[in-house]
């Protein structure tokens, strides 16, 4: 008797989804995407759902005999193995669209928290100190430099909402031109200048091996004194907590928001992570209701393509169909 193919998903899934996939194999949602898919599935894996930290390495893609999509909940691929999935011809379905609005507005989220001192005036009305209303220093969004990393879908809503809020935006992307930049309303510079004059630093680039650890301890020591960095990118982009501590102890930064960490979950064990000056959210402020729907949605409809013998509208690797048409 031949066992049903299997939909593997290293984290939990929309209901709509799982409906959508329900005609194409048994929904598996593995509990800990950390130990990696078991490998007495592999050889009934037909499509698998990567969820926030997972990775499908070659090895494993090379062993999936059945494997015939794979699906990534957001716009990043790192942790999949872009070239072993196409030379194997597996499509990697990403959701480029979904979750633009939500991130860009959790980076705001960010900022306003940081600078106007929720956290600290939040515990002072309940513990009963009213006085911190004049000994606290708040800051403004208005008249402030916004200084975004990447270009792409997100790094522009933020650009649009920063000058909804009056903000200078300044931005660093290396593979768009300054006329175009400029055509947005938006100056471009390169990425040390952007540190030196940003007092708000917002990160939206890819994570590749050119943006690895790119902002680094000598990056973040030219900062303009006093600047807030959020990250909801990657982790990866940021060499190492103690660069950001350091930078927090000069009084080159103020504020840090972080919402994404090179592994996920983080090891605590660091000092950042008893530091109030410093923001952390669990990779979720992409999340929100609406956008978690879209995600899921956008994807199990492109996996839903591939599995019916179409192409998908947004993949990663779009060269395997280009091939084929050749």
């Amino acid at each position: 008797m031949t066992l049903p193919d299997l939909i593997i998903a290293t984290g939990p899934v929309t209901q709509l989804a799982q409906d959508m996939l329900s005609d194409f194999g048994d929904l598996v949602e593995l509990s800990d995407h950390r130990e990696g898919v078991p490998s007495e599935l592999i050889p009934r894996m037909r499509a698998i759902v990567l969820r926030g930290g997972s990775t499908l390495d070659r090895e494993l893609i090379n062993a999936a005999d059945r494997l015939e999509v794979i699906g990534r909940s957001g716009v990043g691929t790192d942790g999949v193995d872009l070239e072993a999935a196409s030379a194997n011809r597996i499509p990697v379905v990403i959701t480029p669209n979904a979750g633009v609005s939500a991130v860009a507005e959790g980076t705001f989220t960010m900022f306003l928290s940081i600078t106007k001192r929720i956290r600290e005036l939040d515990v002072a009305v309940r513990d009963g100190f009213w006085s911190q209303r004049d000994r606290l220093s708040l800051g403004d969004l208005e008249g402030a430099t916004l200084g975004i990393v990447g270009l792409g879908r997100i790094g522009r809503r933020v650009a649009s909402i920063g000058s909804a809020f009056g903000m200078n935006v300044s931005a660093f992307d290396p593979y768009m031109e300054e006329r175009a930049t400029g055509k947005l309303g938006i100056r471009h510079c390169n990425l040390t200048e952007l540190f030196e004059t940003a007092d708000f630093i917002s990160l939206h680039a890819p994570l590749t091996p050119k943006t690895k650890d790119m902002v680094d301890a000598e990056l973040l020591s030219r900062c303009k004194p006093g600047a807030i960095l959020v990250n909801l990118a990657r982790g990866g982009l940021i060499d190492s907590y103690e660069s950001i501590h350091t930078a927090l102890d000069s009084g080159q930064l103020a504020g840090v928001g972080l919402d994404v960490f090179e592994s996920e979950p983080p090891d605590t064990s660091h000092p950042i992570f008893r530091d109030s000056r410093v923001l952390f959210s669990p990779h979720a402020l992409g999340l929100t209701n609406r956008a978690r729907e879209r995600i899921f949605q956008d994807m199990a409809a492109g996996m839903v393509d591939v599995l019916s013998g179409r192409r998908p509208t947004s993949i990663a690797n779009p060269e395997i169909y280009e091939e084929a048409s050749e």
